[in-house]
């Protein structure tokens, strides 16, 4: 069983400072054709993809799975699914990241039926870059349950041009992310300026 160690809450916010966050920018990434399971076609004379040609001038809920969080995880995984049809209605795209190698992820989306995309981060770059894997704070410090250091579960809700306006990480893993906060949301941008 994982659980958060309550003793070292202010170690680990000085970790969770440094993540990014509402009001920040997504870092320029782009993600390969091959180190990913789509769900759209991905162009045939294009073998990278930005953020902004998967965003597609739509919002952008970007999971990062992490099965070492084990139930919590699953759970995550599962309400995400369940999800999918509501956030499709609203214009928002799905893409989850994972420390999952390929077949794996081909794996875990036959066997859950995902109908989402899914891409590996491969070295965990994008997970370091976004600020959730840290070699100076592991999660071995704040989590009992841990054999090794891994990146922390979050989600970000990313407008097409890389700016974050929201983002949820329970470090206590005891609540999910939820569809009617991620509708909030996009309904509070869907009129801005900002918002493509």
């Amino acid at each position: 069983m994982i659980y958060f160690i309550k003793t070292r809450k202010t170690q680990l916010n000085k970790l969770l400072s440094k993540i990014l966050g509402a009001g920040k920018q997504f870092p320029s990434i782009s993600f390969a054709k091959e180190n990913g399971e789509w769900n759209f076609d991905f162009p045939e004379d294009k073998q990278q993809l930005s953020l902004e040609e998967i965003a597609q001038g739509k919002p952008v809920l970007i999971t990062y799975y992490v099965p070492e969080w084990k139930e919590y995880a699953d759970q995550q995984l599962w309400l995400l699914q369940k999800s999918v049809r509501r956030l499709s209605e609203l214009g928002v795209q799905i893409l989850t990241i994972t420390n999952l190698s390929l077949p794996k992820i081909k794996e875990l989306k036959q066997n859950e039926k995902l109908t989402f995309s899914i891409y590996h981060d491969d070295n965990q770059d994008i997970a370091k870059s976004i600020g959730l894997l840290s070699e100076h704070a592991p999660c071995t410090q704040f989590y009992a349950g841990i054999p090794e250091n891994i990146p922390l579960s979050a989600s970000f809700l990313v407008l097409a041009n890389g700016l974050i306006i929201h983002h949820f990480i329970d470090t206590e893993l005891q609540s999910y992310l939820s569809y009617k906060e991620i509708e909030v949301f996009v309904n509070n941008y869907k009129n801005s300026k900002i918002f493509s």
